[in-house]
């Protein structure tokens, strides 16, 4: 118990509020308590602070772009209707670097966590294969089990920048590991990829390519893809100049 909640003179920092009346007593939680498990569940998300307060309300689509639009409504909606009732399906956010697929599954998790008091958390893909790989040092205490173990059973799993690294084939296998896992057990996922099924002529490898066929097939089973084709918004605010130095 931290020096606020020790002090909060409501509850003294119980927690709780005790009354009575009618010679029968009564407890309804205090404001602190509600406060010292959103920033638990904040905390078990593992948001990288940069992230860590996306909501969909400070999502600014640039120029009126419609698929910008149409994806922060189908996240904002994803995410009021959470956990559903007779739907696994989650999301996957398609487009190039820059344009707020991060920022709209984070605003996701934020709201499932906070607003709905639900499990969840973030993971980056190259920092989950890098993860994965380190288990394979004699040294190391963990083994690829215990890696993807706390992503499993959580009630939402938001995987970042899917395809930025390639995984192995040994990866590879343990990554289709914990999204089986995951599917079977019915629990949603919500994914960001600078990767296309269909990229433009010329341009990079497909999002297949970079995964391997059976995570992509199941990830179709998975999740509703959204495309976004729009320009980097990142690129276009620090060459107009909108974010000037800030005084120490």
């Amino acid at each position: 118990m931290n020096a606020a909640e020790a002090t909060c003179p409501d509850c003294g920092g119980a927690g709780w509020i005790l009354s009575e009346f009618g010679g029968e007593r009564s407890a309804r939680e205090c404001g602190c308590r509600k406060e010292r498990l959103r920033r638990g569940r904040q905390a078990a998300a593992e948001i990288p602070e940069r992230y860590r307060e996306c909501s969909f309300h400070d999502f600014r689509p640039i120029q009126n772009n419609a698929t910008l639009i149409s994806a922060r409504k189908t996240a904002q909606e994803f995410a009021e209707a959470f956990p559903f009732v007779d739907n696994d399906s989650g999301l996957l956010f398609m487009g190039n670097s820059g344009v707020g697929k991060t920022h709209l599954a984070i605003a996701i998790l934020n709201y499932v966590t906070q607003e709905k008091g639900l499990t969840g958390r973030y993971v980056d893909f190259s920092d989950l294969l890098l993860r994965i790989q380190s288990t394979f040092k004699s040294d190391s205490s963990d083994s690829k089990e215990d890696v993807i173990a706390p992503y499993v059973d959580v009630e939402l799993l938001v995987l970042d920048e899917l395809g930025a690294t390639k995984p192995t084939d040994f990866v590879r296998d343990m990554l289709y590991s914990l999204l089986n896992q995951r599917y079977n057990r019915r629990r949603i996922t919500v994914a960001t990829t600078n990767y296309f099924d269909e990229p433009p002529k010329g341009e990079r490898e497909k999002l297949e390519d970079r995964i391997g066929y059976r995570l992509r097939s199941r990830l179709h089973e998975m999740c509703r893809t959204v495309r976004i084709d729009a320009d980097d918004y990142r690129r276009e605010v620090n060459q107009a100049g909108f974010r000037p130095f800030k005084r120490g």
